[in-house]
């Protein structure tokens, strides 16, 4: 995840209404705006035209040879049109849509402009400053019920409500393209009126600021303002897309700020409003950075148009967690309590937000997302590096922890949500055995199991006694991953159970072996804690009754086939019955 996004959308969270936005003709580019350079070439176009004159087939040539300076736009404008009334009417047909524009949708408020309407009707966002001539924002705003106070003018400053008592406030720095008041040639832009230059340089003084389609380079007055400010109490972030102008880094460097590379206005306003929407919804107990991923989660698993958002959340956490992998594994350590038992902390922590996305994500996700929560387990289960030196296999093993612990928690998800054909997929698996084009692959359960780390040597780790140490272990892990989902204690064991009890079944029945890495089920079942009408004994009893019908076996677990389960299950329960746990 993009941490400096993460910063912004914490600091407007956290300090609702304190930042104010700067925002220029890039906010704007998406709805079919032009650029101001796109509005300067027509302008020459059509200048050459007045006088009768070619200018193809490059305009800025022919404006350079025939005046002698370089095309600017309000150079240009005040060529064309003498008047401000005449400046409107030139202007209108760059920004306001004809009916086949607005059928394209161009013109219109674009998703950033949405995104910012949202902001401030949450409250977030009390003031804005703009650079442009559209009224996009204005209607934006009045779609989600917001009537702007807008200040168009410097004449417009007397009478309104003061900024701090006033829900929304909109500056249109250099005017409105209906109010031939508003500022355009290269003298009007350089030098504000006192009270409007007075007001803004309160403004940047006591507002943080965010800055976003604004390079820093045209609007000389705004510069100017920006660099008389003095106080730094709030922060600021100048974003820009592709380079950075120097002036910008220059404003970044004055404020105390930060430059912020986005890909676009739409994806960064969107994604900031998302972020905060997510920071609304979290449990404040809960670390920030992994509630604020689980709420984007459950956000794009909803739609199919965020398929491709949700691959991509994904697989950056996957990066991040695989990253954190490799600097945590050291297979030189002797597998101890000393040693070994701060590792699986670490390792826990590694992939705590995949986790939770295997937890919840499994369990609203539809077929289609199958593919992605396959890899969410199968990318972390990838063999490390080999040991440069002396290892111990032990402790080697324990790169397959961070990966049973994602195939458990889907698994578990899986069985509750009835999302058998997924279960049934994850059991098949398989990964290389060592990272060469020629390593053979093996079935994941090979590691994800109980006994990926010996019974004995697991509670040496633990410095417990454990029946069955590692089952025990990950149970307490996982079971609070599962309260908003299992609110019931038992419920959630039994279900623990049920998915070591098929997994087992699966290694005999993959794997053609003759035993299994029994889990806790197996000192349950002994100790009679296993009784009629528990979930365990439900969900089998029903495979007895439905056979072929049973929906496990209907998804495509045991080659969707009764009678192999049957087969496996009694050998299972053989093998056990020779299993007794003191």
């Amino acid at each position: 995840m993009n941490n400096q996004l993460t910063s912004i959308a914490f600091s407007i969270y956290s300090n609702k209404g304190v930042y104010a936005l700067i925002l220029g003709s890039g906010i704007s580019k998406t709805a079919g705006i032009p650029t101001g350079w796109d509005i300067i070439n027509d302008l020459i176009k059509k200048l050459a035209l007045l006088i009768k004159e070619p200018c193809k087939p490059d305009p800025e040539t022919w404006f350079k040879t025939k005046f002698k300076e370089d095309p600017d736009y309000s150079i240009i404008l005040s060529k064309i049109a003498s008047t401000s009334s005449e400046r409107i009417n030139l202007l209108k047909p760059y920004i306001e849509p004809n009916p086949q524009e607005r059928e394209q949708g161009l013109k219109v408020p674009t998703k950033a402009h949405i995104a910012i309407a949202s902001l401030v009707k949450k409250g977030y966002i009390k003031l804005i400053l703009t650079t442009n001539f559209d009224r996009l924002l204005e209607n934006a705003l009045q779609t989600l019920g917001i009537e702007p106070t807008v200040i168009r003018h410097a004449n417009d400053i007397e009478g309104t409500i003061p900024l701090v008592h006033n829900d929304f406030t909109l500056i249109k720095i250099n005017g409105d393209y209906l109010d031939s008041r508003f500022l355009n040639t290269k003298q009007e832009l350089s030098k504000y009126e006192k009270k409007l230059h007075e007001y803004l340089l309160q403004i940047v003084n006591d507002y943080g600021i965010i800055s976003c389609g604004w390079s820093g380079k045209w609007d000389t007055g705004l510069i100017n303002i920006l660099r008389e400010c003095q106080n730094f109490r709030f922060g600021s972030f100048w974003t820009y897309k592709n380079d950075c102008e120097i002036e910008l880094k220059e404003i970044a460097k004055k404020r105390k700020g930060q430059i912020v590379e986005i890909n676009d206005a739409d994806s960064f306003f969107t994604d900031v409003l998302e972020r905060i929407e997510a920071l609304e919804s979290i449990n404040e107990n809960h670390p920030l950075n992994s509630d604020i991923a689980l709420a984007r989660l459950k956000k794009f698993i909803v739609k199919d148009e965020y398929k491709i958002l949700l691959h991509d959340l994904i697989l950056n956490e996957q990066f991040e967690a695989i990253n954190k992998i490799k600097q945590i594994e050291d297979f030189s350590i002797y597998p101890d309590h000393k040693n070994l038992f701060p590792q699986l902390s670490k390792y826990e922590a590694s992939v705590e937000i995949l986790v939770k996305f295997a937890v919840n994500g499994v369990f609203w996700s539809k077929p289609e997302h199958n593919t992605i929560f396959q890899e969410l387990i199968r990318r972390i289960a990838e063999p490390a590096a080999d040991p440069p030196g002396k290892y111990y296999q032990e402790t080697m093993n324990l790169h397959y922890y961070p990966s049973l612990l994602l195939f458990y928690s889907a698994g578990i998800s899986a069985l509750k949500g009835q999302k058998f054909e997924y279960l049934a997929s994850i059991f098949k698996l398989k990964t290389a055995e060592r990272k060469s084009e020629n390593s053979v692959k093996f079935y994941l359960i090979k590691f994800t199991n109980a006994w990926l780390i010996q019974p004995d040597i697991m509670n040496k780790i633990l410095n417990h006694n454990y029946k069955t140490p590692l089952s025990t272990y990950v149970n307490g892990i996982l079971g609070p991953y599962f309260k908003d989902l299992i609110t019931n204690e038992q419920d959630f064991n039994d279900l623990f159970d049920i998915f070591e009890y098929i997994l087992c079944l699966q290694f005999i029945h993959l794997l053609e072996r003759s035993g299994a890495p029994y889990g806790q089920f197996q000192w349950r079942r002994l100790s009679g804690y296993r009784t009629n009408g528990t979930l365990f004994q439900d969900f089998f009893s029903e495979g007895e009754i439905q056979k072929d019908n049973w929906p496990p076996i209907m998804a495509g677990l045991f080659g969707g086939k009764f009678e192999t389960y049957q087969n496996i299950k009694n050998k299972l329960d053989k093998y056990l019955a020779t299993i007794y746990l003191y």
